[in-house]
Protein backbone atom coordinates (compact mmCIF):
# COMPACT_ATOMS: atom_id res chain seq x y z
CA UNK A 1 0.00 0.00 0.00
CA UNK A 2 3.25 2.58 0.33
CA UNK A 3 3.78 2.13 -2.74
CA UNK A 4 0.17 3.61 -3.91
CA UNK A 5 -0.52 7.69 -4.61
CA UNK A 6 -3.61 9.18 -4.78
CA UNK A 7 -2.99 9.12 -8.82
CA UNK A 8 -4.04 5.07 -8.02
CA UNK A 9 -6.88 5.90 -6.02
CA UNK A 10 -8.04 8.45 -8.43
CA UNK A 11 -8.20 5.65 -11.62
CA UNK A 12 -9.75 3.42 -9.03
CA UNK A 13 -12.61 6.09 -8.45
CA UNK A 14 -13.15 6.88 -11.78
CA UNK A 15 -13.35 2.87 -12.95
CA UNK A 16 -15.78 2.32 -10.22
CA UNK A 17 -18.07 5.33 -11.41
CA UNK A 18 -17.61 4.87 -15.15
CA UNK A 19 -17.72 1.06 -15.55
CA UNK A 20 -15.14 1.12 -18.31
CA UNK A 21 -10.94 1.73 -18.56
CA UNK A 22 -11.70 3.58 -21.64
CA UNK A 23 -14.07 5.99 -20.38
CA UNK A 24 -11.91 6.54 -17.10
CA UNK A 25 -8.80 7.54 -19.13
CA UNK A 26 -10.74 10.03 -21.09
CA UNK A 27 -12.00 11.85 -17.93
CA UNK A 28 -8.55 11.40 -16.29
CA UNK A 29 -6.77 12.42 -19.04
CA UNK A 30 -3.88 9.53 -19.11
CA UNK A 31 -3.90 7.00 -21.76
CA UNK A 32 -5.76 3.51 -21.39
CA UNK A 33 -2.64 1.57 -20.49
CA UNK A 34 -1.90 3.08 -17.62
CA UNK A 35 -5.60 3.28 -16.26
CA UNK A 36 -4.90 -0.84 -16.40
CA UNK A 37 -1.58 -0.33 -14.64
CA UNK A 38 -3.01 1.57 -12.01
CA UNK A 39 -5.62 -0.40 -11.01
CA UNK A 40 -3.93 -3.77 -11.01
CA UNK A 41 -1.57 -1.93 -8.77
CA UNK A 42 -4.33 -1.34 -6.82
CA UNK A 43 -5.91 -4.73 -6.43
CA UNK A 44 -2.13 -6.20 -6.01
CA UNK A 45 -1.43 -3.49 -3.20
CA UNK A 46 -5.11 -5.12 -1.29
CA UNK A 47 -4.51 -7.98 -2.16
CA UNK A 48 -7.64 -8.96 -3.82
CA UNK A 49 -9.91 -8.92 -6.84
CA UNK A 50 -12.04 -5.06 -6.70
CA UNK A 51 -13.74 -5.74 -10.02
CA UNK A 52 -15.62 -8.50 -11.90
CA UNK A 53 -14.77 -7.89 -15.96
CA UNK A 54 -18.26 -8.67 -17.67
CA UNK A 55 -19.84 -7.89 -20.98
CA UNK A 56 -21.04 -4.70 -19.91
CA UNK A 57 -17.73 -3.19 -18.26
CA UNK A 58 -16.69 -3.54 -14.89
CA UNK A 59 -18.44 -3.36 -11.50
CA UNK A 60 -17.24 -3.69 -7.60
CA UNK A 61 -17.03 -6.89 -5.78
CA UNK A 62 -18.05 -7.10 -2.43
CA UNK A 63 -14.25 -6.14 -1.00
CA UNK A 64 -14.25 -3.45 -4.17
CA UNK A 65 -17.06 -1.51 -2.23
CA UNK A 66 -15.64 -2.07 1.06
CA UNK A 67 -12.43 -0.13 -0.06
CA UNK A 68 -13.77 2.35 -2.79
CA UNK A 69 -15.94 3.48 0.39
CA UNK A 70 -12.99 4.40 2.19
CA UNK A 71 -11.42 6.05 -0.95
CA UNK A 72 -14.45 8.34 -1.35
CA UNK A 73 -13.96 9.09 2.26
CA UNK A 74 -10.12 10.13 1.83
CA UNK A 75 -11.39 12.44 -1.50
CA UNK A 76 -13.68 14.13 0.70
CA UNK A 77 -11.41 15.05 3.17
CA UNK A 78 -9.04 16.45 0.27
CA UNK A 79 -12.16 18.70 -1.32
CA UNK A 80 -12.30 19.98 2.30
CA UNK A 81 -8.74 20.73 2.73
CA UNK A 82 -9.20 22.52 -0.76
CA UNK A 83 -11.76 24.32 0.08
CA UNK A 84 -9.92 25.66 3.32
CA UNK A 85 -7.11 26.72 1.19
CA UNK A 86 -9.25 28.57 -1.45
CA UNK A 87 -10.89 30.42 1.07
CA UNK A 88 -9.89 34.71 0.65
CA UNK A 89 -8.95 33.82 -3.25
CA UNK A 90 -10.12 34.32 -6.42
CA UNK A 91 -12.52 32.07 -7.46
CA UNK A 92 -10.78 29.95 -10.30
CA UNK A 93 -12.30 26.79 -11.75
CA UNK A 94 -14.66 24.31 -14.15
CA UNK A 95 -18.01 23.57 -12.64
CA UNK A 96 -20.86 21.16 -14.62
CA UNK A 97 -24.51 21.81 -14.41
CA UNK A 98 -26.81 19.09 -15.79
CA UNK A 99 -30.37 19.85 -15.93
CA UNK A 100 -33.72 19.86 -18.63
CA UNK A 101 -33.43 21.40 -21.90
CA UNK A 102 -35.97 24.41 -21.07
CA UNK A 103 -34.49 24.95 -17.79
CA UNK A 104 -30.79 25.01 -19.32
CA UNK A 105 -31.62 26.92 -21.88
CA UNK A 106 -34.07 29.62 -20.69
CA UNK A 107 -32.67 30.25 -16.99
CA UNK A 108 -29.25 28.84 -16.08
CA UNK A 109 -27.62 30.51 -19.42
CA UNK A 110 -28.84 33.68 -17.94
CA UNK A 111 -27.93 33.25 -14.41
CA UNK A 112 -24.60 32.59 -15.89
CA UNK A 113 -24.06 35.93 -17.12
CA UNK A 114 -24.61 37.84 -13.64
CA UNK A 115 -22.03 34.97 -11.87
CA UNK A 116 -19.13 35.95 -14.68
CA UNK A 117 -19.66 39.80 -13.51
CA UNK A 118 -18.61 38.68 -10.20
CA UNK A 119 -16.21 34.91 -10.43
CA UNK A 120 -15.23 35.96 -14.25
CA UNK A 121 -12.17 32.95 -13.68
CA UNK A 122 -15.25 30.32 -13.06
CA UNK A 123 -16.03 28.34 -16.27
CA UNK A 124 -19.26 26.69 -16.26
CA UNK A 125 -20.39 23.91 -18.28
CA UNK A 126 -23.98 22.89 -19.20
CA UNK A 127 -25.57 19.69 -20.16
CA UNK A 128 -28.77 19.73 -21.34
CA UNK A 129 -30.63 16.54 -20.54
CA UNK A 130 -33.99 14.96 -19.45
CA UNK A 131 -31.98 12.29 -18.44
CA UNK A 132 -31.12 11.64 -14.98
CA UNK A 133 -27.74 12.35 -14.52
CA UNK A 134 -25.64 10.51 -11.59
CA UNK A 135 -23.91 12.70 -9.21
CA UNK A 136 -22.33 9.87 -7.14
CA UNK A 137 -20.56 9.17 -10.67
CA UNK A 138 -19.56 12.78 -11.10
CA UNK A 139 -21.44 12.98 -14.21
CA UNK A 140 -22.12 16.74 -13.06
CA UNK A 141 -21.01 19.17 -10.11
CA UNK A 142 -24.34 20.11 -10.12
CA UNK A 143 -27.96 19.20 -11.06
CA UNK A 144 -31.05 20.91 -11.13
CA UNK A 145 -34.35 18.76 -12.06
CA UNK A 146 -37.92 18.34 -11.51
CA UNK A 147 -37.81 15.75 -8.66
CA UNK A 148 -35.46 15.61 -5.83
CA UNK A 149 -32.63 12.45 -6.38
CA UNK A 150 -32.54 9.64 -3.85
CA UNK A 151 -29.17 9.57 -3.34
CA UNK A 152 -28.00 10.11 0.61
CA UNK A 153 -25.00 11.75 -0.27
CA UNK A 154 -26.54 14.80 -2.23
CA UNK A 155 -27.54 17.82 -0.67
CA UNK A 156 -30.71 18.92 -2.24
CA UNK A 157 -32.77 22.36 -1.80
CA UNK A 158 -36.60 23.01 -2.97
CA UNK A 159 -36.26 26.07 -5.60
CA UNK A 160 -39.50 27.10 -5.99
CA UNK A 161 -42.75 25.68 -7.17
CA UNK A 162 -43.63 26.53 -10.51
CA UNK A 163 -47.44 26.37 -12.42
CA UNK A 164 -47.35 24.35 -15.65
CA UNK A 165 -50.59 26.08 -17.69
CA UNK A 166 -51.73 25.06 -20.98
CA UNK A 167 -51.08 26.90 -23.92
CA UNK A 168 -52.30 27.00 -27.54
CA UNK A 169 -51.83 28.97 -31.14
CA UNK A 170 -54.89 31.09 -32.60
CA UNK A 171 -54.47 28.76 -35.42
CA UNK A 172 -55.45 26.01 -33.55
CA UNK A 173 -58.06 27.61 -31.42
CA UNK A 174 -59.82 28.95 -34.23
CA UNK A 175 -62.03 31.31 -31.92
CA UNK A 176 -62.83 29.08 -29.77
CA UNK A 177 -64.06 29.96 -26.34
CA UNK A 178 -62.90 27.58 -23.56
CA UNK A 179 -64.58 28.16 -20.11
CA UNK A 180 -62.69 24.68 -18.56
CA UNK A 181 -61.05 21.33 -18.66
CA UNK A 182 -64.41 20.00 -19.63
CA UNK A 183 -64.06 21.75 -22.79
CA UNK A 184 -61.01 19.88 -23.65
CA UNK A 185 -62.01 16.16 -24.17
CA UNK A 186 -62.08 15.93 -27.84
CA UNK A 187 -59.07 18.34 -28.20
CA UNK A 188 -55.26 16.86 -29.05
CA UNK A 189 -52.31 17.52 -26.81
CA UNK A 190 -48.76 17.37 -27.30
CA UNK A 191 -46.64 15.92 -24.70
CA UNK A 192 -43.04 14.53 -24.29
CA UNK A 193 -42.14 10.79 -24.90
CA UNK A 194 -43.27 8.08 -23.10
CA UNK A 195 -40.16 6.99 -21.32
CA UNK A 196 -39.30 6.81 -17.82
CA UNK A 197 -36.30 8.74 -17.74
CA UNK A 198 -38.37 12.04 -19.16
CA UNK A 199 -40.03 14.40 -17.35
CA UNK A 200 -43.60 13.00 -16.27
CA UNK A 201 -45.78 15.71 -18.34
CA UNK A 202 -48.62 13.01 -18.36
CA UNK A 203 -49.45 12.53 -14.42
CA UNK A 204 -49.25 16.47 -14.99
CA UNK A 205 -51.67 16.71 -17.88
CA UNK A 206 -53.72 14.50 -16.35
CA UNK A 207 -54.23 16.69 -13.17
CA UNK A 208 -55.94 19.09 -15.31
CA UNK A 209 -57.44 16.88 -18.59
CA UNK A 210 -58.17 13.53 -17.50
CA UNK A 211 -57.85 10.93 -19.97
CA UNK A 212 -55.95 13.96 -22.78
CA UNK A 213 -55.03 12.30 -26.32
CA UNK A 214 -51.62 12.94 -27.37
CA UNK A 215 -50.99 13.78 -31.01
CA UNK A 216 -47.27 14.34 -30.75
CA UNK A 217 -44.72 13.63 -28.36
CA UNK A 218 -40.67 15.56 -27.96
CA UNK A 219 -38.53 15.23 -26.21
CA UNK A 220 -37.41 18.70 -26.05
CA UNK A 221 -40.01 21.49 -24.42
CA UNK A 222 -38.59 23.55 -26.85
CA UNK A 223 -40.14 21.16 -29.83
CA UNK A 224 -43.36 21.07 -28.36
CA UNK A 225 -43.44 25.15 -27.90
CA UNK A 226 -43.04 25.23 -31.47
CA UNK A 227 -45.16 22.08 -32.50
CA UNK A 228 -48.10 24.45 -30.68
CA UNK A 229 -47.33 27.15 -32.69
CA UNK A 230 -48.02 24.96 -35.93
CA UNK A 231 -51.19 24.38 -34.46
CA UNK A 232 -50.83 20.91 -34.19
CA UNK A 233 -52.45 20.68 -30.20
CA UNK A 234 -52.40 21.88 -26.60
CA UNK A 235 -48.81 22.30 -25.05
CA UNK A 236 -48.42 22.13 -21.26
CA UNK A 237 -45.64 24.75 -20.27
CA UNK A 238 -44.36 26.77 -17.89
CA UNK A 239 -43.58 30.51 -17.47
CA UNK A 240 -40.72 30.96 -18.32
CA UNK A 241 -40.95 29.37 -21.39
CA UNK A 242 -42.21 33.00 -22.31
CA UNK A 243 -44.47 31.23 -24.50
CA UNK A 244 -46.61 34.48 -25.46
CA UNK A 245 -43.45 35.78 -27.36
CA UNK A 246 -44.48 32.83 -30.23
CA UNK A 247 -47.91 34.04 -29.96
CA UNK A 248 -49.25 31.20 -27.62
CA UNK A 249 -52.21 31.88 -25.46
CA UNK A 250 -52.72 30.39 -22.09
CA UNK A 251 -56.18 28.73 -21.50
CA UNK A 252 -57.92 27.85 -18.54
CA UNK A 253 -56.02 29.96 -16.71
CA UNK A 254 -57.30 29.00 -13.07
CA UNK A 255 -56.15 25.63 -13.93
CA UNK A 256 -51.93 24.44 -13.88
CA UNK A 257 -50.02 21.99 -12.52
CA UNK A 258 -47.63 22.37 -9.57
CA UNK A 259 -44.08 21.07 -10.14
CA UNK A 260 -41.39 21.30 -7.80
CA UNK A 261 -37.93 22.14 -8.65
CA UNK A 262 -35.02 21.15 -6.98
CA UNK A 263 -31.17 21.90 -6.78
CA UNK A 264 -28.15 19.25 -5.90
CA UNK A 265 -24.56 18.87 -5.09
CA UNK A 266 -22.35 16.66 -3.87
CA UNK A 267 -21.71 16.48 0.18
CA UNK A 268 -18.19 16.74 -0.36
CA UNK A 269 -18.10 19.16 -3.48
CA UNK A 270 -20.26 21.52 -1.73
CA UNK A 271 -17.22 23.10 0.19
CA UNK A 272 -15.25 23.87 -2.86
CA UNK A 273 -14.86 27.58 -2.89
CA UNK A 274 -15.61 27.78 -6.94
CA UNK A 275 -19.01 25.46 -6.92
CA UNK A 276 -20.72 26.91 -3.60
CA UNK A 277 -20.60 30.32 -5.87
CA UNK A 278 -22.38 28.67 -8.87
CA UNK A 279 -24.95 26.62 -6.53
CA UNK A 280 -25.81 30.07 -4.01
CA UNK A 281 -26.03 31.88 -7.06
CA UNK A 282 -28.16 29.78 -9.27
CA UNK A 283 -30.65 28.56 -6.24
CA UNK A 284 -30.90 32.63 -5.63
CA UNK A 285 -31.53 33.46 -9.42
CA UNK A 286 -33.87 30.62 -10.00
CA UNK A 287 -35.86 31.01 -6.85
CA UNK A 288 -36.21 34.91 -7.79
CA UNK A 289 -37.09 34.35 -11.67
CA UNK A 290 -38.68 30.97 -12.25
CA UNK A 291 -41.92 31.53 -11.64
CA UNK A 292 -42.78 34.61 -13.38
Amino acid sequence: MTQLGWDHLRVLLEVARTGTLLTAARRLGVDQSTVSRRLAQVEFSTGGTLFKRTRQGLSLTPRGCEVVSRVERMEAALIEIQGLTAQGQELIGCVTIASMEGVGSLLIARSVKALAEIHPQIEVHLITTSNYVDLNRREADIFVSFFEPPAASLVTHKIADIHFHLYASDDYLQGRRIEGPDDLVDDMFIGYIDDPTYLPSARWLEDIVPNARIGFRATSMFSQMYAAEEGLGIAMLPPYSRAEALGLKKIVPDKFAVVSLFISVQQDLQFLPHIRAVHDSLLAYLGETVTL
